[in-house]
């Protein structure tokens, strides 16, 4: 490589000055042509959109020709700068033919004589785009680190597209072009070659949707609720990645406490398009926020696909609150509710509020319109029954108050007589438990209790990344004048 650098010092000066006509004639006068040579004119042909021949021998800078010959046409890399036909200068001197002799060209040279150059014709105005780089791992070795880096990085880039992660050590960040840094790390950390920190400083420097979506996994990961709720402030464009992100803010938000903003947020995530697959744990967090509320039906239809199954969540968990105008709002639309499921539900979360409430006759009356034939439940009315009666008992056992028992184990009694043959099992073992009546041997045959079990927070399954990686703008490696090796010219304006 040292080597080549200084042979190709002829062609350097011609080449970096975009002036493409001096350069053939230093290509035309060179008498002793060797592997600088052929790179140069390699280079004239690129330029001029002028074919190229496949190698007959490896020869890396060369290779990077081809490689670029390949993305003929795209945009954002030097062929926007090969596309104009100004870009080098392209006319070669000659002497003036009127005063001079003509002879062919031949291997013996006289003194001052010098060869005619056709200037090389430009065809890159009708050429065709090309058909996409391939490139081979053999070849990101054989090239220095700067090269490297940028071929390393273009090969992953385009493994990406394909759906492989394929992340080398050549992928050295700090040696590209700092437009391809943040992606370039991004790439090294979606394939696990760098510590999963490093997504927290990237989405800082790097806003991208997917880099914000994985940021913010890693913080929740940590439990580091604060640095996520401040790390998603900005708004990004609507996306399954975004709806993501909104998902693990509210969950942090609903972590440090902040139950409105969660609520606000949560309601933003789903009105965004994505999967349902574990919505369930988040969509429980903003019902049980819901029921600390007024109830708003537009709230709880953005927040649940069941406006059913959402009021009846709703109604227990505003009556466990003591959030009863709620509660009984929410019951009452389920007890109006045309299917008798519904209705047989609505009924018995009545008799259940009106019971936490200290209303007993709310309650006693729950169980009348439940056994009462116009309500026509069906199948229904039974399990109803029984899943308000099991809520009393439950509730009273943790009160201890003599009347309210009374009470209750009149309602039992009542009860036992109305219920279908098949219920009187669990009416009794009901009773049993309701009488606090101790057996002379053997087990207790009903245990009553209460457990506080927190909601789940664990977020739904990430979506699949979508983002867009930007290639190189050029894959070329150069001798330059100073013996380093360049991409690309740095300006695209006037030769």
């Amino acid at each position: 490589m040292i080597a080549l650098l200084l042979a190709a010092a002829p062609f350097v000066d011609a080449f970096w000055s975009r002036d493409l006509g001096a350069l053939q004639r230093e290509l035309a006068e060179d008498a002793a042509p060797g592997e600088e040579h052929l790179l140069f004119d390699d280079l004239v042909k690129l330029a001029t959109c002028a074919p190229l021949a496949p190698l007959k021998e490896a020869s890396p800078l060369r290779e990077l020709v081809r490689l670029e010959e390949s993305r003929r046409g795209q945009k954002g890399t030097l062929w926007d700068d090969l596309s104009r036909n100004d870009f080098f200068r392209r006319a070669v001197w000659n002497p003036d033919l009127r005063s001079a002799l003509r002879w062919p060209d031949e291997k013996e040279r006289w003194p001052a004589e010098t060869l005619l150059v056709s200037e090389a014709s430009w065809g890159c105005k009708s050429a065709k785009p090309g058909s996409g780089p391939s490139i081979a791992p053999a070849l990101v070795d054989s090239l220095p680190e700067e090269p490297a880096a940028r071929v390393a990085y273009e090969r992953a880039v385009l493994r990406y597209r394909q759906g492989a992660v394929e992340v080398g050590p050549r992928i050295v960040p700090a040696l590209l072009d700092s437009g391809l840094r943040p992606a370039a790390l991004f790439l090294r950390l979606e394939a696990g070659f760098d510590a999963p920190e490093g997504w927290i400083a990237l989405a800082r420097e790097w806003p991208a949707p997917a880099v914000t979506m994985r940021a913010a996994q890693r913080l929740y990961e940590l439990g580091r609720h604060a640095e996520l709720v401040q790390l998603t402030e900005q708004a990004l464009p609507p996306s399954p990645m975004q709806r993501h992100v909104l998902l693990l803010r509210s969950l942090s938000l609903h972590a440090l406490g902040r139950d409105p903003e969660m609520l606000a947020t949560l309601l933003r995530a789903l009105a965004l398009p994505g999967a349902d697959q574990g919505l369930e744990p988040v969509r429980a967090i903003g019902l049980a926020a819901l029921a600390r509320e007024e109830l708003d039906l537009r709230k709880v239809q953005k927040l649940s696909p069941s406006m059913e199954t959402a009021l009846e969540q709703i109604a227990r968990r505003a009556s466990a609150a003591r959030n009863f105008p709620t509660a009984v709002a929410a019951a009452q639309i389920l007890a109006d509710n045309p299917d008798p499921r519904w209705r047989a539900q609505g009924l018995a979360l009545q008799g259940e509020i009106g019971w936490r409430a200290g209303n007993a006759q709310r309650t006693a009356e729950a169980f009348e319109q439940l056994f009462d034939p116009k309500r026509k439940l069906a199948m229904f009315r039974d399990p109803a029954a029984l899943q308000l009666a099991q809520t009393l008992v439950l509730d009273e056992a943790q009160r201890r108050d003599p009347a309210r028992e009374r009470k209750l184990l009149a309602q039992l009694d009542g009860l036992r007589a109305q219920v279908h043959l098949k219920a009187l099992p669990q009416v009794e073992t009901m009773l049993v438990a309701a009488r606090r009546a101790a057996v002379d041997q053997g087990e207790q045959p009903v245990a009553l209790g209460e457990l506080d079990v927190p909601l789940p927070s664990a977020p739904p399954p990430a979506p699949p990344i979508e983002i867009q990686l930007p290639e190189p703008r050029s894959l070329l490696a150069i001798p330059a004048a100073d013996g380093s090796l360049r991409s690309w010219f740095d300006t695209g304006g006037p030769p």
